[in-house]
C-alpha cells in the first residue's frame, strides 16, 4: 500500500453542543459510516479504488475505513457524544485533502479529526 494514500484513508467524521449532521445525533457509529464513506470518496478522488489500488473495490475499502474509525473514534469514548459542527470540520478537510501531500493527510487526520474534537458533544 502506497504509505503517502495510506493516509488519506486514514484520514476520515458530530455535535459542536448538540448539533446534528444529516442525520446524525450523536452516535459513534453513524459518524463512523459517514467518515468510512468520506474517506473512500477521496480515495475514489485520488485514484486508489481498483485492480492493483490500495483497495480493490469500494466494498473493501469501506469495511477497512469503518475499522480505523471505530479505532480512532472507540464506542466507549464517542457514542452519545459527537459533535456534529466538529465532525462536518473533519469531513470538509477529508473532503479537500491533497492526494499528494503527506502532511496535509497527516493534519487532516490527526488535527482536524481529532477524537477529542469528533467526540466532544453533549449526551
Amino acid at each position: 500500500m502506497n504509505n503517502v494514500l495510506w493516509l488519506v484513508g486514514a484520514v476520515g467524521l458530530l455535535g459542536c453542543g448538540d448539533s446534528t449532521l444529516a442525520g446524525i445525533t450523536g452516535k459513534q457509529v453513524d459518524a463512523v459510516s459517514v467518515a468510512a464513506d468520506n474517506t473512500c470518496d477521496a480515495y475514489e478522488r485520488c485514484g486508489e479504488i481498483g485492480s492493483g489500488k490500495d483497495f480493490t473495490n469500494r466494498d473493501e475499502c469501506i469495511t477497512n475505513r469503518k475499522s480505523f474509525w471505530n479505532d480512532r473514534w472507540s464506542m466507549a469514548d464517542c457514542d452519545g457524544m459527537i459533535n456534529g459542527d466538529k465532525l462536518q470540520f473533519c469531513l470538509d478537510a477529508i473532503n479537500s485533502t491533497s492526494c499528494t501531500d503527506i502532511f496535509d493527510k497527516a493534519d487532516t487526520i490527526y488535527t482536524k479529526c481529532a477524537k477529542s474534537d469528533v467526540c466532544s458533544g453533549k449526551q
